[in-house]
């Protein structure tokens, strides 16, 4: 009895304490503040809160001392692509009824490739070049070739290179089927040797077991530079017509690109002094030609005059109007 009465007063006691304990208050954010108030010098800085949109970046150990990390992202790089040309077309019927009042102007009237125009240009250039490349080669041996296309296996055969006029020049001689190709090294019977603004046509006459003959004729072939080797000197022909004004000293326009050839020939091969010699049946004009060439190599070459010796003119009859420039051998020169 003692003992139930003892524990009611207890929890009576408990339950007054509680009731008489202030009620705790619920907390609430501070709402924030907005986007556009300035923070003032004395707040404290913040790290700003991480994006939706930035990188997922994991991390994990992989051993002791070390961590290798994940980070995915998206690349915002742009790639313009440009308008794609459409394929090209054709319908074989219209161009099989192509108009002929259309095509005729096209057929008949020639068309104009200004290459003189070009190389004017690149010879315009204020630049000081050591060497030109784009120019045209000099030509050299082999002067001419001609592969053998027969129509009947030959008995004997025979090779000729013959001029303008007709005449053989260089004859090669054989039996059986003739070589696969036929070179011509410059022999010329009527000049010495192969010669500018001459033209050289190549020509092979087979006779077959039947004992008909057959000629076949070559690509002909004009030379406006010629580089000839002979008994251990180096000569540079030039066609006169080439390098000059008709009946005059003066240079044309095409002259350089065949001078400034010579200068390159002239750095890499020549032993100073070298010559210049003139193929014309006028002695005077030969002389005003050869001073007017004197000056312009010494001004390319940035050499004296007196490094390039004139030797006296000499007669066209054979070499035609040309210019030879000795490279080596020359009097007083180094061989």
């Amino acid at each position: 009895m003692k003992k139930s009465l003892l524990m009611a007063l207890i929890l009576l006691s408990a339950a007054a304490a509680v009731q008489a304990a202030p009620a705790k208050k619920k907390s609430t954010p501070a709402p924030a503040k907005p986007a556009s108030v300035v923070a003032q010098p004395n707040d404290s800085a913040h790290a700003p809160a991480p994006s939706a949109s930035a990188p997922a970046k994991q991390v994990k150990d992989d051993k002791e001392g070390e961590l290798s990390a994940t980070i995915q992202g998206t690349r915002k790089d742009k790639m313009i692509v440009g308008k794609l040309d459409p394929p090209a077309a054709f319908n074989l019927e219209d161009i099989q009824n192509f108009p002929e009042d259309r095509l005729h102007p096209v057929l008949n009237n020639p068309i104009t490739f200004e290459e003189g125009r070009d190389f004017s240009n690149m010879m315009d250039s204020q630049d000081e070049n050591l060497v030109h490349p784009w120019l045209p080669e000099i030509s050299k041996t082999p002067y001419l070739t001609m592969k053998t296309v027969i129509d009947k296996p030959a008995k004997d055969w025979a090779f000729s290179v013959i001029d303008q006029g007709g005449t053989p020049v260089s004859t090669q001689e054989g039996k059986g089927s003739p070589p696969s190709v036929f070179s011509w090294s410059g022999d010329d019977k009527v000049r010495g040797h192969v010669a500018v603004d001459t033209v050289y046509i190549p020509q092979l006459a087979t006779t077959d077991k039947e004992g008909y003959r057959h000629t076949y004729m070559g690509q002909p072939m004009q030379y406006a530079t010629l580089l000839i080797k002979d008994k251990g000197r180096t000569v540079v022909e030039i066609s006169s017509k080439r390098l000059f004004l008709e009946k005059k000293a003066d240079l044309s326009k095409e002259a350089p690109v065949y001078l400034n050839k010579v200068c390159d020939l002239v750095r890499e091969d020549a032993r100073l002094p070298f010559a210049i010699q003139a193929y014309d049946a006028d002695s005077d004009l030969a002389r005003a030609k050869t001073r007017t060439l004197v000056k312009y190599l010494s001004e390319r070459l940035y050499i004296p005059e007196t490094q390039i010796t004139v030797l006296e003119p000499a007669s066209s009859e054979k070499r035609g109007l040309a210019i030879a420039v000795t490279l080596n051998g020359t009097p007083g020169g180094a061989e």
